[in-house]
């Protein structure tokens, strides 16, 4: 491909593993200049805690070709099948001179495009982690494709390099709610949202399946934020989140795949629907400003500019809060009806003093940081309850809410 001359090969794992390394385990590597450099450092937190348990645990493990450098080989040679005499049939000629033995001696093997995939699958097959002699003998046999490139200049493989890992697009958020199968907060989002309820359930039905006046579903679901004048009610990234703290409020916490791995059974994922849609459907039917947004879709752009009475309820990182804050309350006494009717009541302007500083900033820009959300849902609920709190409970819910103004 322009230049450069690549060969597609694939190799079991443990053969991978045992010739092939990062840039950082060359020699030269630590006397390399920043410009000399040619790959960043690895990922180790990222490569254990994410990496190896997909390995380990999915049966539908998969990932694309790595781009492996060969650096200074004493041979690096083709030989195509059409050369073996008489082997070859006619037809199969053409194909026959891009197809063969690469053979290569001596040199160093650099995981120019993959390093953390590789290091994984040699994490796993030396020992490394904590795994089954089954789970790592079963990745040790996974074939896996690889494209060898001859390095020729420091110049060019640092061009490859930048080049493949600049223009490579990841998914968003969004996108891997609506793709995928084994994260059991995405596929409860999903099932929210659409006509029936899953898994042959009768009820609850999903909340959620709601459109604007133009048919277009009032949860956005291209994007990641929301427009100040769309007429969404809620993102699909927002509405994760929601349930992940629903279930965590009910006691069944972490289903999503970076902890679970594989999808969550059945029985999981119908209870995490039906907590989640009921939760749902009494927030949409308790708080006034969802009773208006659901009767006048049109009408959410305006509802949800700065200064109108209920405009924070019209921003995710607030409505996520809400859900966290119900959830305190919920844990500590009122039953969710009673728990949603207090918090109906509390001032949801994003203008009010009360959450300057703490989820939005004085000129309405929100804080969307967890650790933010986390703090809001807390000063919900110790709005909305105040005989709730303990007087530790509250001195320390006004230290951290005037340390995040900024107060201390």
């Amino acid at each position: 491909m322009g230049s450069t001359e690549f060969f597609q090969v694939t190799m079991t794992a443990r053969e991978l593993a045992a010739i092939a390394g990062p840039a950082s385990e060359l020699a030269e590597w630590k006397q390399w200049t920043i410009g000399e450099r040619i790959q960043r450092d690895l990922a180790i937190q990222r490569i254990r805690q994410e990496l190896v348990p997909y390995l380990l645990r999915s049966n539908d493990r998969f990932f694309g070709s790595l781009i492996v450098l060969v650096y200074e080989p004493d041979r690096f040679s083709f030989e195509t099948l059409d050369l073996i005499p008489g082997a070859v049939p006619a037809a199969y000629r053409d194909v026959g001179q891009r197809m063969g033995f690469l053979t290569v001696h001596g040199g160093t093997y650099i995981a120019l495009d993959g390093q953390h995939r590789l290091v994984a699958l040699r994490e796993i097959l030396n020992g490394s982690v904590d795994a089954s002699p089954a789970e790592s003998a079963a990745v040790a046999s996974d074939e896996v494709c690889v494209v060898f490139v001859r390095h020729e200049s420091l110049e060019k493989t640092r061009r490859i390099f930048n080049k493949v890992n600049r223009h490579a697009r990841p998914t968003t958020p969004t996108d891997n709610i609506i793709t995928s199968e084994d994260d059991g907060y995405a596929i409860v989002a999903r099932w929210l949202v659409e006509q029936e309820p899953p898994l042959n359930l009768t009820s609850p039905a999903p909340p959620l399946a709601l459109f604007d006046a133009v048919g277009e579903p009032i949860v956005e679901w291209r994007r990641t934020n929301l427009d100040q004048f769309t007429t969404k009610l809620t993102t699909l990234q927002g509405l994760y989140q929601t349930i992940e703290a629903i279930c965590e409020t009910h006691g069944l916490a972490r289903l999503d795949e970076k902890h679970r791995v594989n999808r969550p059974d059945d029985q999981e994922l119908e209870q995490a629907y039906t907590w989640s849609a009921s939760w749902w459907s009494a927030v949409l039917a308790g708080i006034d400003a969802y009773k208006t947004a659901i009767a006048w879709p049109a009408s959410i752009r305006g509802l949800r500019q700065y200064r109108e009475p209920w405009s924070l309820l019209f921003r995710p990182a607030a409505q996520v809060a809400l859900f966290r804050g119900l959830g305190i309350l919920v844990r500590n006494g009122p039953d969710l009806a009673d728990a949603i009717k207090k918090a109906n009541g509390l001032d949801w302007s994003a203008a009010a003093d009360i959450w300057t500083d703490i989820i939005v900033r004085s000129n309405g820009k929100m804080i969307n940081t967890q650790q933010a959300i986390i703090l809001t849902g807390r000063l919900i609920a110790g709005l909305a309850a105040p005989d709730l709190l303990t007087p530790q409970q509250a001195d320390r819910l006004s230290r951290d809410c005037a340390r995040a103004r900024g107060w201390e």
